[in-house]
């Protein structure tokens, strides 16, 4: 089967794909130990991502390793590989199925290249969007000191069997890349889209080309640093379904919403309508807008509320490690004005604030307890607690029981802005 002489080799080299099918076929040119090893990497490697180990993972790469996606994108170094499954692992539950079907050597790698296609399938952890991503695999992978290591991987897209379906993917793929990413918005027109084109949207569906340019341009407008992917396309038929990633900053109008020079990542699906004759015709998107308005500031992202309910209840448990841990690198903290620990306001930075706040109420109270906490939802990402500060203070043993707000406000999960409410007059005199 293999032609090359096993003894020629001054490496042996075997390429295997990312997701490690979890046999290998029939390699002739390989001893009965190195297959079981090779099999046993692949089982070991399937558990790893089905158990979301990034770390377990990492060690199955070179140092020096290259993936290589669908787009081109190249992601070198075995911890940034590691680090690019983790941010999935965190955003994902999915799944991988691999096809494994044919290992050949290659003149041009030097090593042998085993080739499959593979897809996986699940949801995003947050809004429970669909994923269903499919391609082809060929990676390669050293053996040294004994243990098997990925160097290379590459993936291509999955063409389609039926040669329309599949010049549909390619035109309407090539398409979109060109006007979101490139801004070339002449391709609306009569040789990508049909003269009634329809996008479902609300409150009224956009018709016709001009129509779809005029919202896109306003669209694409509306961000700076655009990033436009197309994770993943399928189809059958005249029908297409996309699964896709928009990212970029919030610098512009965005249909009456003024900049916020807030970044956005948004992902969803599209089902599409092609033409007989191979022109968009119809598209409808689902997606969490919500989700993308909470990006901009402009709505509350939905959890915010339970971001601040885990730091309250770390107070609780005395956890000041997990309370830092929420706060954003630069929050700016602020003290009710006339409040014990204004002095030092504004406390910028996680440090600045354990320091200036947390370690002075340990050392001059006997006890500092939050109390019937109560935390309201508001807008522009910001959530209003309100409660009540019970505390003895060590040297004069006076208590306070003050009536008392917490105005949080939050960017992507951490804590950025804090401002305190509460009865300065009561405090200063428990000190007294």
């Amino acid at each position: 089967m293999f032609t090359k002489p096993f003894s020629t080799m001054k490496k042996l080299l075997i390429v295997t794909f990312l997701f490690c099918a979890a046999t290998f076929g029939n390699l002739h040119a390989q001893s009965a130990t190195d297959e079981h090893d090779m099999q046993e990497f692949a089982r070991n490697f399937m558990n790893a991502y089905n158990q979301q180990d990034a770390a377990a993972m990492q060690k199955m790469y070179f140092a020096d390793a290259v993936r290589i996606d669908q787009e081109g994108k190249e992601t070198k170094g075995a911890d940034n590989i590691a680090a690019y499954f983790a941010d999935q692992f965190v955003k994902n539950n999915a799944t991988v199925f691999v096809r494994q079907l044919s290992v050949n050597w290659s003149d041009y790698e030097q090593t042998w290249v085993a080739s499959g296609t593979y897809e996986v399938n699940g949801k995003t952890n947050v809004y429970d969007i669909p994923i269903h991503l499919s391609g082809r695999y060929a990676n390669v992978m050293l053996k040294k000191d004994g243990q098997w290591k990925i160097v290379k991987s590459v993936h291509t897209p999955l063409e389609h069997a039926d040669p329309t379906v599949a010049a549909n993917i390619k035109m309407y793929t090539e398409t979109w890349d060109a006007i979101i990413n490139e801004g070339r918005f002449e391709l609306f027109n009569e040789d990508h889209f049909t003269e009634d084109v329809v996008m479902h949207a609300e409150p009224e569906n956009v018709v016709g080309i001009e129509g779809m340019a005029g919202y896109y341009k306003a669209l694409v407008s509306a961000f700076s640093d655009v990033e436009f992917t197309i994770n993943n396309i399928f189809g059958e038929g005249s029908q297409l379904v996309k699964h896709w990633t928009f990212k970029g900053t919030h610098t512009g109008d965005f249909f009456g919403i003024p900049a916020t020079g807030n970044s956005v990542e948004i992902s969803g699906s599209t089902i599409v309508r092609m033409s007989k004759d191979g022109r968009i015709a119809e598209e409808q998107d689902f997606m969490d807008n919500m989700a993308l308005l909470a990006q901009m500031g402009v709505v509350s992202a939905p959890e915010n509320v339970a971001v601040i309910d885990g730091l309250y209840q770390a107070f609780v448990k005395g956890d000041v490690p997990a309370v830092l841990a929420v706060m954003d690198a630069n929050i700016v903290w602020n003290e009710a004005e006339g409040f014990l620990y204004a002095d030092q306001n504004p406390y910028i930075g996680p440090e600045a604030v354990l320091n200036g706040v947390f370690a002075r109420i340990g050392a001059e109270w006997e006890y500092f307890n939050l109390t019937n906490i109560q935390l309201h939802d508001m807008s522009g990402n910001m959530v209003l607690a309100t409660l009540r500060y019970q505390a003895k203070h060590q040297t004069t043993g006076k208590v306070m029981d003050s009536q008392t707000a917490h105005l949080w406000t939050l960017r992507d999960g951490k804590i950025v802005a804090f401002q305190q409410f509460t009865d300065t007059k009561q405090a200063a005199a428990a000190v007294r």
